[in-house]
């Protein structure tokens, strides 16, 4: 019996070595802190799942993609608010400003949505294919730089001013990150 307990025991020690994706599920292939936001992602084939978490109660977004300061992005932004979250596909339909996919005409693209509000930290994960669904989408590059704004808010209104914003390139393949604004 003690034979056994011990096999075990170093089945579980190496297991939780070798395989920490299998024991934490949150884990994902790269994480990097662009600035007040931490962005986490896994590529999967033809789909990207990512989490953003920043120190804030209000919500948190990435826009993928900007040609004039935020125009031409895809947006997905999310909250939590008494425990619910809500994360919406949006489009920066102008150079300071977005609207919801839906609102143009286009779908929310955003799966699997969840989210989580925890000692002042908010924190939203989702899946989202990594081509781009309609016109109001830009696809994730899965090999090399995509240019990728950050961003939070104090409040979960969607309209409210972002508190943080910051613009990096990112390589969703490799993981290297270059601050750019």
């Amino acid at each position: 019996m003690i034979r056994k307990t011990g096999l075990v025991t170093l089945m579980v020690f190496w297991g939780a070595i070798l395989l920490p994706g299998a024991i934490c599920a949150s884990d994902h292939a790269h994480r990097v802190t662009a600035g007040e936001v931490t962005v986490a992602w896994t590529l999967e084939e033809d789909q990207i799942h990512m989490e953003l978490s920043a120190e804030t109660e209000g919500w948190v977004s990435v826009g993928i993609d900007p040609e004039d300061a935020m125009g031409g992005a895809d947006i997905i932004i999310g909250a939590v608010k008494n425990g619910k979250v809500r994360i919406e596909d949006h489009y920066a339909d102008r150079k300071r400003g977005h609207s919801a996919d839906e609102k143009l005409g286009g779908e929310n693209h955003v799966m699997n949505q969840e989210g989580k509000e925890k000692d002042g930290v908010t924190t939203i994960s989702f899946t989202r294919s990594v081509a781009a669904a309609e016109q109001w989408d830009k696809p994730f590059n899965t090999s090399g730089k995509t240019r990728v704004m950050v961003a939070h808010g104090s409040r979960d209104s969607f309209v409210a001013s972002h508190r943080y914003r910051a613009v990096f390139d990112i390589d969703f393949s490799t993981g290297e990150m270059i601050k750019v604004k």
